[in-house]
């Protein structure tokens, strides 16, 4: 990609999954990273199993709805690398699987806090930083149920409809200097599908089948393909892209139009 080596670029949720899988897309493209997670242990054996050079990095333990914790975080990346210039916000929880009357408002406020606020504290530490540099890459992860309407799972579509308007309202405000985009991607293989598709094992479908919807790809995203994108739209090949929300699904939602 262009324009990404020598980058100073922020990961949430680095320590599995999608996060893990685009830590190791920017180091491997020579940016430098800050990989952030709820355990700082869990996030140097991310570092260890991904081989990533010391010094290419900085593992930063933080709880994304704590704005203390970020604003520390935030500050610390600064210090240790002197500027930010690409956030992913790659941090979420799947929540509970079920109809709306077994899920109590506590659990949606839950996944509301994590995927959407988590991700707003984020960008309201880096945005400043990326200001005063006149330039910087904003990139949220919704998901193809923010923009499709599936049953048993309205927190956490909630929670990312609402993304992708953040996404898209912070572009109109930013796009002149600072890019906002946002990557949907459908089923990927992480540990939050493992335990989504656990939940909807407990729903009552007709076959197996129907528990989880491919779309025409037939099979599960791999994260590495979705890190693939975010480290796409990090460079300067998609210096023309502000506000896109990118269905990474293999095509799930074309079904659900």
């Amino acid at each position: 990609m262009e324009g990404i080596k020598g980058k100073v670029a922020i990961v949430t949720g680095a320590a599995s999954g999608i996060g893990k899988a685009t830590a190791k897309r920017f180091a491997d493209e020579g940016a430098l990273v800050a990989m952030l997670d709820l355990r700082k242990e869990a996030i140097e054996e991310a570092a260890r199993d991904l081989g990533l050079e010391e010094g290419s990095f900085v593992a930063l333990p933080v709880d994304v709805t704590k704005d203390d914790q970020v604003s520390s975080a935030v500050d610390a990346v600064v210090e240790r690398f002197g500027r930010i210039d690409v956030l992913c916000n790659i941090a979420g929880i799947g929540g509970k699987v079920g109809p709306v009357e077994d899920q109590p408002v506590s659990d949606a406020r839950t996944v509301i806090e994590v995927n959407l606020l988590g991700t707003y504290c984020m960008i309201n530490h880096v945005l400043p930083i990326m200001k005063s540099q006149n330039e910087g890459v904003i990139l949220n992860t919704a998901s193809v149920d923010g923009t499709a309407c599936y049953a048993y799972e309205a927190p956490y579509a909630m929670s990312k409809a609402a993304v992708i308007h953040l996404t898209q309202c912070l572009a109109n405000e930013n796009g002149n200097t600072i890019r906002v985009n946002c990557v949907s991607p459908g089923w990927v293989k992480t540990p939050m599908m493992d335990e989504t598709a656990d939940g909807f094992g407990d729903m009552d479908y007709q076959n197996e089948g129907d528990l989880v919807d491919y779309g025409p790809l037939g099979r599960a995203e791999e994260p590495s393909e979705i890190a693939g994108i975010f480290a796409f739209l990090a460079s300067d090949d998609a210096k023309i892209l502000n506000g896109v929300d990118i269905h990474a699904d293999g095509g799930k939602y074309l079904g659900k139009q």
